[in-house]
């Protein structure tokens, strides 16, 4: 392994050391002694009393770390001085318990600054003495270019291997406050410089503005962590993470939290917990920064109802107890509960799981019990021996349940199961000959992805009892997982690999119980006149002329394997247009009614039951019907599902409740 390999690898440890859980905040601190970074970090003003206190408050909700602004200024006045407030801001945060990520250079706020007494704050006018970093004065000046390198290997240099360090942010926002292309020249610069450091600990440059392209994509090449900040709404946030992460590096929101935008600490950090992120508001203290009120004030205005940013008064007293509440309870240290994972090695199976951190494992069972801390939810696994693929093509049954994307909620999907009566509490089989579907995507962003898969896995031998019938047809996300595309992982499973010193991959490999049922199952299946699968079929699956069976046998093999290696005469079936990923029912370029009756005609179905896009919050049709859309978004406890009785469809709800959508003629 090469130098620059063991570095990474040894400062990606130190990371994943000062943030055990990813699911921790912590906020953007100025004391609230302080109205800029001068004020914060010249001698006159240094105000480790203030420091000590209001980081106490931080830790006090759980916060374990803060987001710290710098000064080129501060370091040049005074670069001994400035180099040992460090170091004591730096112990007292570590007395709380607290790592820090400093920031260098900011293109936000004012442009003019010197040394010496700061401004006064203009009353009630949010972040009025705020400064810019180094600002317009380089282009001015090009000689401070040099001025500014040294003072950032500088300090990079004695601090390059504190642990108390978690993170180098080398600057803010570049190309804000209308400094565009200028910006370029000094970011370009500060990851040089800071690379010839060659610190221990990882550096990053937040993304700031999706329209920024050129900036973004030079940030993220350039950025052990990819940080970014969003003040926008929760769809907003969910975009962003679901854009960055699956990139193979850390995540972490380094900018958020705006009251009267959405962006609230309520809506936001539910999100971020389940993507498993680390979040740093924006604001610890109310003070002379005065980010509790709005921008755009011009002076004088009484402080607002709702507080821009911020958490605490000067006081300690918290802006909104219940908010307190919800950081507290974001910030528990998380333990993970995971499994059971079946594995086959040399004639004997093993079993593995994770309770509280610990893993157990147990061999040779053919019985085992999936477990949960919650009283009655428990059930009991048999495994199957012998593993047929099942027929493509069945008689349509009295009834059909059907549902998709789940992606590991079980409590959503035990919760609707329950009350359409498809089993009991103790996980019997009650829908007797009815037919359960699944269309696709099991895996990736839930909490209890294999208990999810082991219910499923139970239920179809229970439902055969009972001649009834279990369908599971694959999803993206389900091929993503088997082919090693971990794009949209929920972060507990990279976890759960880790205690158990695997590699995720591992966990549904061939030689594994659940991997062998997976590629056991089908892309798509025909039930009467019904076509259920995950994505859609295309204009381009058309042309093709294949049987329902072909289809099947075709992609099969290909289930696990990366894209590149299918041939060129099967890519059209794990392409963007392939079953998996097709989207042309509701997005566009949409498919024409007559594009969709070719492909009904083709296979004999008189409709199309999809998940994988979502378009309502309730199952919906499209197409005068010809289309049923079953994916709703479970995650935000949209739950819904298809039930078809005889001539008559209905969604359903976690409470039972049916409303018809449209009914067959006779």
């Amino acid at each position: 392994m090469n130098r620059r390999r063991i570095k990474y690898h040894l400062l990606m440890l130190l990371l994943l050391i000062t943030v055990k859980s990813m699911a921790q905040s912590g906020a953007n601190f100025i004391p609230s002694s302080a109205s800029n970074q001068l004020e914060m970090w010249q001698k006159e003003t240094f105000d480790p009393k203030t420091i000590d206190k209001e980081l106490g408050w931080a830790q006090e909700i759980g916060m374990t770390m803060m987001r710290v602004y710098l000064h080129h200024v501060a370091w040049q006045q005074d670069p001994k001085g400035f180099k040992e407030r460090l170091n004591e801001y730096l112990g007292i945060a570590e007395r709380h318990h607290i790592k820090t990520i400093f920031v260098f250079f900011d293109d936000c706020w004012k442009d003019s600054y010197q040394a010496g007494k700061q401004p006064e704050p203009i009353l009630s006018v949010h972040n009025s003495q705020w400064l810019k970093d180094p600002g317009s004065r380089i282009d001015r000046e090009p000689k401070l270019m040099d001025t500014l390198e040294v003072y950032v290997k500088d300090v990079m240099r004695v601090f390059g291997r504190d642990n108390r360090i978690m993170l180098w942010d080398l600057y803010n926002e570049p190309g804000h406050f209308k400094h565009g292309d200028k910006s370029w020249p000094l970011l370009k610069n500060v990851v040089k410089w800071a690379r010839s450091v060659n610190a221990v600990q990882p550096v990053t440059i937040g993304l700031w503005n999706p329209e920024f392209k050129a900036f973004n994509k030079f940030q993220i090449e350039n950025s052990d962590v990819i940080t970014f900040h969003n003040y926008r709404d929760t769809s907003a946030l969910k975009q962003a993470l679901d854009t960055l992460t699956g990139r193979g590096k850390q995540v972490i929101c380094t900018e958020y939290m705006k009251r009267p935008e959405g962006s609230t600490f309520k809506d936001c950090l539910p999100i971020f917990k389940r993507y498993q992120t680390a979040a740093i508001n924006w604001g610890l203290v109310a003070g002379r920064s005065q980010t509790n009120y709005p921008q755009g004030n011009k002076g004088g205005e009484p402080e607002p109802e709702l507080w821009y940013h911020d958490i605490f008064r000067k006081d300690g007293s918290p802006f909104n107890k219940e908010e307190i509440k919800i950081i507290k309870a974001y910030n528990k240290t998380a333990v993970i509960d995971d499994g059971p994972y079946v594995f086959y090695k040399n004639g004997k199976n093993f079993i593995y799981r994770i309770v509280n951190n610990k893993v157990t494992t147990i061999s040779d069972q053919k019985n085992f019990k999936v477990t949960f801390k919650e009283p009655g939810k428990d059930f009991e696994v048999k495994l199957q021996g012998e593993l047929k693929t099942g027929p493509v093509d069945y008689p349509m049954p009295e009834k059909l349940f059907v549902l998709s994307d789940i992606e590991g909620e079980f409590n959503a999907f035990r919760s609707l199961l329950l009350a359409s009566h498809i089993i009991d509490e103790q996980y019997n089989w009650t829908f007797g000959k009815g037919h359960l579907v699944i269309c696709g995507d099991l895996f990736d962003r839930g909490l209890q992805v294999p208990e999810y898969i082991w219910l499923l896995y139970s239920l179809e031998q229970k439902a055969k009892a009972k001649r009834g019938y279990v369908h599971v047809v694959l999803g993206n996300h389900d091929v993503m997982n088997l082919s090693g595309d971990f794009r949209y992982v929920q972060p507990k499973y990279l976890e759960s690999a880790k205690l158990m010193g695997m590699d995720y991959k591992d966990f549904y490999a061939k030689d594994t119980e659940l991997g062998r049922w997976l590629r056991s199952k089908n892309t798509l299946e025909k039930i009467g006149g019904l076509l259920f699968l995950h994505g859609g079929i295309s204009p381009e699956i058309n042309k093709q002329k294949w049987t329902l069976e072909q289809i099947n046998v075709l992609a099969r093999p290909y289930y696990d394997q990366k894209k590149a290696t299918v041939p060129d005469s099967l890519k059209v079936l794990f392409a963007k247009d392939a079953l998996f990923w097709y989207r042309g029912y509701f997005v566009e370029p949409k498919i024409t009614h007559a594009q969709l009756q070719e492909t009904l005609d083709h296979f004999k179905a008189k409709r199309i039951v999809v998940g994988h896009t979502i378009v309502a919050d309730t199952v919906s049709t499209h197409f005068d019907g010809k289309v049923i859309a079953v994916d709703v978004n479970e995650h935000e406890g949209k739950s819904n599902a298809l039930l078809i009785e005889g001539q008559k469809y209905y969604r359903v709800n976690e409470r039972g409740e049916k409303q018809l959508l449209l009914e067959d003629k006779k």
